[in-house]
């Protein structure tokens, strides 16, 4: 019989607006989460409060890849570079019209032949236009990857709290029993 406490335990929402008990971490190439926790936290042990509270509850596919993990990941799901390459779609790039004011934002996905016309000056007739850049499926999952690697800490501080709070709600959960046998998962 075990407690399952990652099922049960995730940090409310509403806990984030308050940014004093939380700092932001980028997460360094392969680095593991049980090294971020003794570089913050200074006990390695604290590894699922370092996962806990980022919401990840599955490291292999919510945990930033390293370099060659990424590389690995990118031939295994599309064959070759070659094939990464490919345009996979187009977004629009940040523009601002002559008052500085942004007038189209960043990463719209939008058709290749998107267009977007506006006035750069303030004679007019003169206008230009901003178009799409391409994206490929490199870059897309680069991008994707690079987001998981800045992550939340509860502040070094306030852990012991935490773990006092979360030891107390422990205490009162009903062990269950797995419906499956550890010789039955191949």
């Amino acid at each position: 019989k075990i407690k399952d406490l990652f099922h049960r335990m995730k940090v409310r929402d509403d806990i984030f607006v308050e940014s004093s008990l939380y700092t932001t971490y980028r997460i360094q190439n392969g680095t593991r989460p049980e090294q971020v926790s003794y570089e913050v936290y200074g006990d390695e042990r604290y590894y699922w409060l370092v996962l806990m509270v980022n919401d990840i509850s599955d490291y292999y596919n919510q945990w930033p890849l390293s370099s060659t993990e990424f590389n690995e990941f990118i031939i295994r799901k599309y064959g070759s570079y070659d094939q990464a390459g490919q345009v996979r779609h187009y977004e629009t790039i940040e523009t601002y019209d002559i008052d500085g004011n942004l007038v189209l934002p960043a990463g719209i996905i939008v058709g290749k032949d998107f267009r977007y016309e506006y006035r750069f000056t303030r004679e007019d007739d003169d206008t230009t236009f901003s178009e799409p850049r391409a994206v490929t499926y490199l870059e897309y999952e680069y991008e994707l990857n690079e987001k998981k690697a800045d992550i939340s800490l509860i502040k070094k501080e306030y852990v012991p709290d935490v773990v006092r709070d979360i030891r107390n709600y422990a205490r009162k959960l009903k062990p269950v029993s797995s419906e499956l046998s550890i010789s039955e998962v191949n």
